[in-house]
């Protein structure tokens, strides 16, 4: 036997010949070859050019082989040409030269038999043992066929359905009768990537048709990229089983279709896109299977510049995938922000349409109306957004991306415009930036006109006037008794302005209202700068915007403030308070006055327990017993402030060693570490075993730092890393504001040098104590700031590198160590000598009267405030030009 050469089959031409494809060598296409397989003859299948037809069985043949070879890698080998140069030879299906033997195959069931030429090669003495061989073995098989009755030898067997090559019926009833419907097909020949001609199996006949691939456009073969385009698609399509879905007649021959073609590994049309090699195609795209996925892969692939786009540049927006998002705010009636699977918020304008203009006064009440019912149909709801386009900054508008948002499968845009209360663009035919379902817009517009919808209609709507019945306490009562006789009021969520104050929409009494949360208070929230906020106040306020902004919600009055704000019960659902809520999410703590007048007190203070029992928000470090505690000293101070002055507090005496580790200019506190060898050895250990744990410090992807929190930070001097508090986090630049709770400093970080801290190194107490001065308040910006620098020189000069005496003289409940600092240096702990003392004496300091350390020490103090006097006297330090605190 010759030698064997590797080759894929192209493609079956008969039940005995085939197309056999070379090895691809770089970009040319590779060697074809068509090989008859020797030995046999199978029925011929008839030639439109010859106007021949179909032999008997020559179609099921041809099929034969076709399902096992066609696009398979195969064996060959060549054992005679003719004259007029036709090669006939062996073929082979596998590793078994005889079970693999593609003509014994084929003629064993009965769709071959050997050829005349063959059976009398077997009386010629000049036939080689191989060949003898193996035409005994196929006579052997056509026996075993004959004998079996199989394939073309079964009498009883009738020829297979017509093959009808040309199309003569009637193209519009045929498509009519198969239109969406999914049929089985053979794709028999690739006219070029985007059209196809495909042999249905229908249960009559096999129809061959031409099937031009819905809603792409891809290069003709003479064209760039085309033959390499048509050429990926023959490895991947060329008679294979396929289902095709027709959907439109196609331009052409008769029996020319749009439709789609699917097989087992995927959508050719999407892969052509995806790859570079077609366009989306507008007036076709909207009868494919899913033209949003067609118009975000052509979106990849010209960012991509692959083929068709590697010479025109890709204006691409930043993303340009589906995916699902909720709503969370409605800007306009053609805007909103979404909160993408990461929680953060996108704004996105849909695409190809515009809002009726405010400042028409023709169209401005539709221009609230529409944003009232793109409310009503989108906020709170999951969505589809599919990024079609990215629309960049020109004079008086920003940047912006444009999409497609579908709630329920439902286009939003397209919802509108059917009611007359969007527009939609019209774009030039060269602007391939516009909606993915721009057909479906241009219909519902088309649709909107015929019926005069909205501002279709050629009638002025009204903006709604609402009264803002929170302009003044006393129009505000006004309102009180009727709403409160209403019980619950259903309204529209506005604007929320913090954790627990919003702006509320009465529609059914054209009012408007601020409303508080009765019965809690939450943290403040940062301003827009990140600046004045509290721990815990920008969660707040981003729980209530996600919760409640613009939803339908219902509020119930319990009175009026002084400002004229409602206070009460806001209810998301029948069951559901928005206090609670936030009380249990640990984003709210209870107001004790408030809630001792508030019907639901009692739910409110259970939320919060739920809440501190499992550590949530402002109470993870919650020590029930620690508040206990402070509560009862909070009503001791309290009973002590309001107690007789003749009855004053006894002075305490609780010194202690410290070292004053970090100075905050802008308060005038400090912070202290208490000097003794235990916490020292204590603190040094646990910073060696931090710095080993975190030398390959490697942040949880699920890490989201939040105030309050304790964790490990790396200083921006040295690198080290020490334990610290999380005071504040920035999103939007990924930074957060962090305390370093055993020295007292802070700092600003990036997010990445911030990691979670392990619990085996939160049992050491924290060594830095905040404290100030007790007696005294020092300049700030309420008084003297233009002293605040030289008081703190001066505090600095008096503390730092001294190892010092404290007295602690108070103790808060919630605020910092009242001390009276001791130099051992100057000799015995006079009061005149301390730096308190001092820094009154130095002119940069003034009595505090309602200090708790005043209270319990009235001597003391008494001595400071003659001090601060005699400074004052002699215009020293900040009274060089008279009373600082004098009134202007």
């Amino acid at each position: 036997m010759s030698s064997l050469s590797g080759a894929t089959v192209k493609l079956a031409l008969s039940g005995d010949s085939v197309i056999l494809r070379g090895a691809l060598r770089g970009k040319q296409a590779p060697a074809e070859r068509t090989l008859s397989l020797a030995f046999i003859s199978a029925p011929r299948l008839g030639s439109a050019k010859k106007e021949s037809v179909d032999e008997a069985f020559s179609l099921e043949s041809r099929e034969y082989l076709r399902r096992r070879a066609a696009g398979k890698a195969v064996r060959f080998s060549v054992a005679y040409t003719t004259a007029s140069g036709r090669e006939f030879g062996h073929l082979y299906l596998g590793p078994d030269l005889v079970r693999d033997n593609a003509a014994l195959m084929i003629v064993r069931e009965g769709w071959a038999r050997v050829s005349d030429a063959a059976r009398g090669k077997l009386s010629r003495s000049d036939t080689t043992d191989e060949d003898r061989m193996m035409i005994e073995d196929l006579v052997d098989g056509e026996q075993y066929a004959r004998d079996g009755r199989r394939g073309m030898w079964d009498e009883a067997a009738k020829a297979g359905r017509p093959r009808l090559v040309a199309f003569e019926g009637d193209a519009a009833e045929f498509l009519a009768a198969h239109k969406g419907r999914e049929l089985r097909g053979t794709v028999e020949m690739v006219r070029d990537a985007a059209s196809l001609r495909v042999m249905l199996h229908l249960p009559q006949a096999h129809q061959m048709v031409t099937v031009a691939l819905a809603g792409v456009r891809a290069p003709q073969v003479a064209e760039p990229f085309g033959a390499e385009a048509r050429f990926n698609v023959e490895l991947r399509l060329l008679q294979q089983d396929v289902k095709v879905r027709l959907e439109a007649p196609a331009h052409g021959a008769p029996g020319s279709f749009v439709g789609t073609v699917a097989h087992p590994a995927g959508n050719i049309a999407e892969w052509l896109v995806s790859s570079g090699f077609a366009r989306v195609q507008d007036w076709s795209a909207a009868h494919a299977s899913d033209p949003q996925r067609l118009r975000t892969l052509e979106r990849e692939a010209r960012t991509k510049r692959l083929r068709l786009w590697q010479s025109e540049s890709a204006d691409a927006p930043a993303s340009s995938a589906v995916f699902e998002a909720t709503v969370v705010r409605v800007v306009s009636g053609d805007t909103l922000v979404v909160a993408d699977a990461s929680g953060a918020d996108r704004e996105f304008q849909l695409a190809s349409v515009r809002q009726p203009r405010a400042a028409d006064p023709a169209t401005a009440g539709y221009a609230e109306l529409a944003r009232e019912a793109l409310r009503r149909f989108c906020i709170g709801k999951p969505v589809s957004v599919a990024v079609d386009y990215h629309k960049p900054a020109t004079e008086g508008f920003r940047a912006r991306d444009c999409a497609t948002v579908r709630v329920r499968g439902e286009d939003a845009a397209a919802r509108l415009v059917r009611a007359g209360l969007l527009g939609v663009l019209r774009h030039r035919a060269d602007d391939d930036h516009r909606s993915s379902n721009y057909d479906e817009l241009a219909d519902a517009e088309a649709q909107a006109v015929a019926a005069k919808a909205g501002m279709h209609s050629g009638k002025p709507v009204a903006p709604a006037k609402l009264a803002d019945v929170s302009e003044s306490a006393a129009r505000a009562r006004s309102f009180l008794p009727h709403w409160q006789r209403s019980g619950r009021v259903p309204c529209v969520v506005e604007h929320v302005a913090g954790g627990a104050r919003f702006r509320l929409l009465v529609a059914k009494d054209a009012a408007k209202l601020t409303f508080v949360l009765g019965g809690i208070r939450c943290p403040r929230a940062p301003r827009a700068n990140d600046s004045d906020g509290e721990p815990w106040g920008a969660e707040a306020l981003a729980y209530s915007q996600r919760h409640a902004l613009q939803r339908n919600v219902e509020f119930e009055i319990e009175g009026v403030d002084k400002a004229g704000a409602f206070i009460g019960s806001l209810w998301l659902a029948k069951d559901q308070s928005l206090a609670e809520d936030l009380l249990r999410s640990g984003l709210a703590s209870v107001h004790a006055f408030s809630a001792d007048q508030s019907p639901h007190g009692a739910a409110l203070r259970a939320a919060e327990r739920q809440a501190q029992d499992a550590h949530r928000g402002m109470w993870a470090d919650y020590d029930a017993a620690a508040a206990e505690a402070a509560s009862r000293q909070v009503d001791e101070e309290k009973k002590a402030r309001h107690a007789e002055p003749a009855a004053p507090l006894a002075p305490r005496t609780e010194f202690l060693d410290v070292v004053v580790s970090e100075l905050e200019r802008a308060s005038g506190r400090f912070f202290v570490q208490i000097a003794q060898p235990d916490n020292i050895a204590g603190l040094e250990s646990l910073m060696q075993a931090l710095a080993l744990d975190l030398k390959q410090p490697k942040q949880p992807a699920d890490f989201a730092p939040k105030a309050g929190q304790l964790v490990a930070a790396c200083y921006s001097v040295g690198d080290e890393w020490h334990r610290a508090r999380l005071v504040k986090h920035m999103p939007g630049k990924r930074e957060c504001e962090v305390l370093y709770v055993d020295f007292g400093n802070s700092e600003i970080l990036p997010v990445d040098r911030i990691r979670p801290l392990s619990a085996k190194f939160s049992a050491l107490p924290t060594q830095a104590h905040e404290a100030q001065l007790a007696f005294v308040s020092l300049p700030n910006e309420s008084f003297a700031s233009d002293y605040v620098n030289d008081s703190m020189d001066e505090l600095r000069r008096l503390v730092e590198g001294r190892q010092l005496v404290a007295n602690v003289e108070a103790r808060p409940s919630n605020g910092p160590l009242h001390l009276t600092l001791y130099d051992p240096e100057l000799g015995r702990p006079l009061i005149e000598k301390s730096v308190n003392g001092l820094i009154a004496s130095a002119g940069f300091a003034v009595a505090d009267k309602r200090a708790l350390s005043t209270l319990h020490n009235q001597a003391a103090a008494a001595k400071i405030d003659a001090l601060v006097a005699e400074a004052r006297e002699n215009h020293r330090g900040m009274w060089e030009y008279g009373d600082v605190t004098a009134d202007d």
